[in-house]
């Protein structure tokens, strides 16, 4: 462990520490956002990722929810301190969906991709532990228009020029449509599934999850495509999905919520 490390970690809560105390630790991500630490020694081969405060808890939630059907990694810890939170989860064994040996497929990891998103959207729902459905997504979007955000580059991904006109087709649309509701992922992009010999062996990062429309994630799945493999891929996609279950307005509408709701869920924005 080198002494970059040793000096983030020592101003961890105690529980936290025994778990990397002793252990290979390898820095995967450091930013304002996270830190995602993998943890390995010989019981553990874990993740820990750490956020600022207030962060964190619907993803621990999701996470274990999932971990039920088999979709996440267990959670072995979720705790929080006056400054950050903590989640650690065993690793799920593979590598993401854009390690260069399933990116030399396109179409069968495209034909996994929606597979695993099929998947996903069969658990049962009724006692998921979060919401995350249009009504949330639409007041989201309402105030971050108020405030003059917008996701230039999904603007143009849509095909529009206007925010106004993006705006105003949202909210018609809105008016019209039921939601399909499933478990979603929230942030469903090729990054955040985890394959081992091109099968899915689990999903992470859903801190953007919850009850919600179908929608939302086959709208992120065919960005995720077009962005990571720099090709068209849709219809195949679409219809190893299931073209039948996939409603064009409903999908246009989740695409201008995630116009006005940031990149991903998050607050990324090209203006």
């Amino acid at each position: 462990m080198n002494m970059k490390v040793e000096s983030i970690y020592e101003t961890f809560p105690a529980e936290v520490q025994s778990y990397i105390r002793d252990a290979v630790v390898t820095i995967i991500k450091n930013n304002a956002r996270s830190n995602v630490f993998h943890i390995e020694k010989e019981a553990n081969d874990i993740f820990l990722k750490v956020t600022p405060i207030n962060q964190m808890q619907t993803e621990a939630l999701m996470t274990d929810y999932l971990y039920k059907y088999g979709v996440c990694p267990r959670v072995l810890h979720y705790s929080s301190d006056d400054k950050r939170d903590y989640l650690i989860t065993d690793r799920i064994p593979g590598s993401d969906a854009v390690s260069d040996e399933y990116l030399m497929q396109p179409e069968r990891l495209t034909e996994v991709f929606a597979e695993s998103l099929l998947k996903l959207h069969q658990v049962e729902y009724s006692d998921c532990p979060i919401i995350n459905g249009l009504e949330e997504m639409v007041i989201r979007a309402e105030g971050n228009y108020r405030e003059g955000r917008a996701e230039k580059g999904i603007l143009r991904y849509l095909g529009y020029t206007s925010i106004e006109s993006a705006h105003e087709n949202m909210i018609n649309l809105y008016k019209y449509v039921n939601e399909d509701k499933v478990v979603i992922h929230g942030d469903h992009c090729l990054p955040n599934l985890i394959l081992h010999d091109f099968k899915m062996n689990g999903y992470v990062d859903v801190a953007y999850g919850g009850i919600g429309d179908r929608h939302y994630d086959i709208f992120w799945g065919l960005w995720s495509l077009q962005h990571n493999l720099k090709g068209d891929y849709s219809q195949q996609f679409i219809q190893t999905y299931g073209n039948h279950l996939i409603d064009p307005d409903r999908l246009r509408l989740c695409g201008l919520l995630s116009v006005f709701n940031g990149f991903r869920g998050q607050d990324y924005y090209e203006y």
